[in-house]
């Protein structure tokens, strides 16, 4: 009888099996450097910026040391956010089916309503674009989290460097993803040196806070407005997230989540400069957002997060599907808590006092993530690959996706590398060697699949982009987490097989 890989003899351990998956996580890191750092741009046919695939690629250049081009690149993204009377040309619509999956310019009065939302897309033609009818939920919001997570961090790393008296190792939060720092070498060179200040107004993480921070209070304030009915959720209409055919609209999983990433992580960089009411104020924001998760987007029947969708006009009556990136909200929720390897330390707690929406997460919401991972894993697993959608898509617009193509019902590397966080998040470290196993050898070299955007699970065969970077990042930014828990887990770094 052939031993199941996954199965612990007798003769292995926990320690023994962390340690093995380190390995095969450090060599696929190893391996997938050199395609990231090529680029902001998701890559392959796409060479111009999604700013939601920009979040992951950012986050990904800043922990593998490019943190001249990172935060070059926070300048840029937030220079295009929307203002009313901007001279920047914006168009909208394309993928919407309320305005016929047709663009047009944005009039005064709407850049005036989408004032502090980000674009979708910016386009070296020298204009960008909304894709759906509104602002996408996620683009905005995964950009606050990035900007203030790589913010913070870095000013936690000179707050450090400032009050030490000798100089002292590198600081960990640049050399996660750093090939020669990740294999424990005496060697390994110190990519965050004196040549950061050759540009000092682009890379001093003060002035790019006193950049940023003005920025992201306005786009979250434009997100606030996407509330419409004061129930602590943000509604959405067609194709306004990442999943850009699928025709999503209403309250969904997974642009909940990017709002309390959002709202935590700004949180975070703002209690950085000891402003704490301030601070206090989003946390209490994320904690309502996810009480409404909690209250409505919670279902006991299939045991899971799940998506409420509103029937609109062209469906006779909603649907429940349960998709690969609900994962993101379990993210959300553990995000800058003990679950998190890479979480921003700074000073600011609750003291004595907690909101409702703290009692209930902690009462609930380990629970539920567990469950929703294990539904997760019976309802989108299928065969050999993990699925964005649980079945096949009813309808797809703008345009029509024949089963395993794109979003519908088809294997994405970057989907599954929200899910392996996810996991790792909840301590699930054998099913993220189980998904790694999908993405690379035994010994961590990746699978020519990886590298696509989409994978069909009847064939095997990639489609899409490639090299897709924002698959490559998210997955790294994974294993990242893993390895942590990992090295944390036995007080030292393993090596390359």
């Amino acid at each position: 009888m052939k031993k199941n890989r996954y199965t612990c003899s007798p003769s292995s351990s926990p320690l023994r099996d962390r340690k093995l998956f380190a390995s095969r996580a450090y060599r696929f890191l190893e391996k997938t450097r050199e395609h990231i750092l090529q680029g902001l741009s998701p890559g392959g046919i796409y060479q111009d910026v999604w700013f939601r695939d920009a979040s992951y690629i950012l986050k990904d250049w800043f922990l593998s040391g490019n943190v001249d081009g990172t935060m070059q690149q926070i300048y840029h993204i937030w220079s295009h956010q929307i203002i009313p009377g901007g001279a920047e040309k914006l168009v909208y619509g394309r993928g919407s089916p309320e305005m016929k999956f047709k663009s047009k310019e944005l009039s005064t009065s709407t850049r005036s309503k989408f004032e502090g939302a980000l674009p979708t897309t910016t386009y070296q033609a020298g204009f960008s674009e909304i894709y759906g009818q509104n602002p996408d939920i996620d683009s905005t919001s995964l950009m606050i989290s990035t900007t203030s997570w790589i913010l913070a961090r870095f000013l936690n790393y000179k707050e450090n460097k400032r009050q030490k008296t000798q100089e002292g190792p590198l600081y960990e939060g640049f050399s996660i993803l750093q090939p020669s720092s990740i294999i424990a070498s005496e060697h390994a060179p110190n990519h965050v040196s004196t040549h950061l200040l050759s540009k000092a107004d682009i890379t001093d993480p003060f002035k790019g806070a006193e950049f940023a921070v003005p920025h992201m209070l306005k786009a979250i304030e434009y997100l606030k407005r996407r509330d419409v009915d004061n129930d602590g959720l943000l509604e959405q209409n067609y194709n306004e997230d990442w999943m850009d055919t699928a025709l999503r609209t209403g309250k969904i999983v997974y642009s909940q989540a990017c709002w309390i990433l959002a709202l935590k992580d700004f949180s975070s960089l703002l209690a950085t400069f000891g402003m704490d009411k301030e601070a206090i104020k989003l946390i209490q924001l994320a904690d309502r957002t996810a009480c409404g998760v909690e209250k409505k987007l919670w279902s006991k029947e299939d045991s899971c997060y799940i998506d409420l969708q509103e029937p609109g006009r062209r469906e006779r009556q909603p649907y429940r599907l349960l998709t690969q990136d609900v994962s993101l909200y379990l993210i959300a929720i553990s995000q800058n808590t003990s679950n998190d390897s890479l979480r921003i330390h700074h000073q600011y707690h609750y003291n004595k006092e907690q909101s409702q929406g703290s009692k209930i997460m902690h009462e609930h919401l380990h629970n539920r993530a567990i469950r929703t991972l294990d539904t997760m894993r019976k309802r989108t697993w299928k065969e050999k690959w993990p699925l964005s959608t649980e079945t096949e898509l009813k309808r797809t617009g703008p345009w029509i996706l024949k089963p395993y193509q794109y979003h519908n019902h088809a294997f994405w590397p970057w989907t599954t590398g929200i899910e392996m966080l996810a996991r790792s998040r909840f301590n699930k470290i054998q099913e993220c060697d189980i998904l790694l196993s999908r993405l690379s050898s035994d010994d961590g070299d990746p699978h020519p699949q990886t590298f696509y955007e989409w994978i069909n699970p009847i064939t095997g065969e990639g489609a899409g982009a490639y090299p897709f970077r924002t698959g490559i990042s998210a997955i790294r930014l994974a294993l990242a987490d893993v390895v942590e828990k990992v090295k944390m887990y036995t007080d030292q770094r393993p090596t390359l097989r």
